[in-house]
């Protein structure tokens, strides 16, 4: 599915307050789609967005008690259902008050729902594992994804609910969703970004660079495992990776962790190519362009991504030049060079460059800095 129209269905659900459950294989971005179109939708409502757990209890108990905070904020709460345990998490407990004559009851609901309960509250409420629940649990989401409501509390009309799960042939733990439901919701079956698009994502994400040019390079952004305690290499592998590595250079550590996060073909590869730009002396390619256009493409992509990493230290008008000689021949290494500028967020640098370059070349690369 084109991300354009899985764009368009959250879109349309939102406005519709429809619900949605995206079913597929683990670690493929399933949560990234959810976490991108909520950023995304959040500048277009010029609000604030607020990653729930990532806030103090101090800081939630103030969107509980503050409307105009709650005005301006996207809230976007991820529960994972698997590790939720009690109930009472995501349905709240009740709550005895003893009066003189008579007791009365009071039903405590999480802070999260509370404050996505309240009229002027939008968000997303992403119930993320939804087939790995326990029944109890999965009961109160259903509740939650076709009435948008617990008990009597019902969320706000600008809260789009979405539910994610795996595939029962990559986790046979995983329970079956009940067809009534799959029959009212919004059922889509996501089998993961397409690397041009993931690379898109990595850019703005500020993805380690020599993660973004490995999969330009070999596009080796899903592999399988082929043992049971093996690695498999996923999106979310290499954003773990990039956590992991950036800003790293030492070469041992790097390549434990890419053996401890990807697959095993996938890792030596990965290793293999940073040694490569290790080994690199991009200098000589900056004075000497004609000896760029004449290497392979995978030493090219190591050079592209050393000359990224290094963009400090190079002059913007050397690097003009160096793009004006290749940009006939290797058109995709400029525009590649240019996304990794971005990556490591080196933006004014960016711009430099290409106000050296010629009108003709700015006009042809300038949709870079869209």
């Amino acid at each position: 599915m084109k991300m354009e129209t899985l764009n368009k269905i959250f879109e349309k659900a939102f406005e519709k307050k429809k619900a949605l459950i995206i079913i597929g294989n683990y670690g493929i971005g399933k949560s990234q789609i959810v976490y991108q179109w909520g950023e995304e939708k959040a500048k277009e409502l010029k609000k604030k967005l607020v990653i729930w757990h990532q806030l103090s209890e101090e800081e939630k108990k103030k969107f509980i008690e503050d409307k105009k905070l709650r005005e301006e904020s996207f809230i976007l709460v991820d529960i994972k259902l698997q590790s939720v345990g009690d109930i009472s998490k995501l349905s709240g407990i009740p709550i005895i008050v003893n009066g003189n004559n008579e007791h009365k009851v009071f039903w405590e609901l999480p802070s999260f729902l509370k404050v996505l309960s309240y009229p002027e509250s939008s968000g997303i409420l992403f119930l993320d594992e939804i087939n790995m629940a326990s029944p109890s649990l999965q009961s109160t989401s259903f509740e939650l994804l076709l009435q948008r409501k617990i008990g009597e509390w019902k969320l706000s009309d600008n809260i789009l609910i979405v539910g994610a799960g795996n595939t029962l042939d990559v986790n046979i733990s995983a329970n079956v969703i009940p067809k009534p439901l799959i029959n009212r919701v919004i059922f889509l079956r996501f089998d993961g970004f397409d690397k041009d698009k993931w690379i898109e994502w990595a850019v703005e994400k500020g993805i380690d660079t020599r993660i973004i040019a490995f999969i330009k390079a070999f596009g080796e952004l899903i592999v399988d495992a082929d043992e049971e305690l093996e690695q498999s290499s996923r999106p979310r592998s290499y954003e773990l990776l990039s956590d992991m590595i950036k800003d790293e250079d030492d070469l041992d550590y790097i390549e434990e962790v890419a053996k401890g996060l990807l697959h095993k073909s996938s890792a030596v590869k990965f290793v293999n190519f940073v040694k490569l730009m290790d080994k690199l002396d991009y200098e000589k390619y900056i004075k000497e362009p004609e000896t760029f256009r004449n290497e392979k493409g995978d030493l090219k992509y190591a050079i592209i991504t050393m000359i990224s990493k290094n963009i400090d230290k190079i002059k913007a008008k050397d690097l003009a030049n160096f793009v004006k000689a290749v940009s006939n021949s290797d058109a995709e290494f400029c525009l590649l060079l240019f996304s990794l500028i971005r990556a490591e967020g080196k933006k004014n640098k960016l711009k430099e460059i290409l106000s050296a370059l010629p009108e003709n070349l700015t006009n042809r690369f300038f949709d870079i800095l869209a």
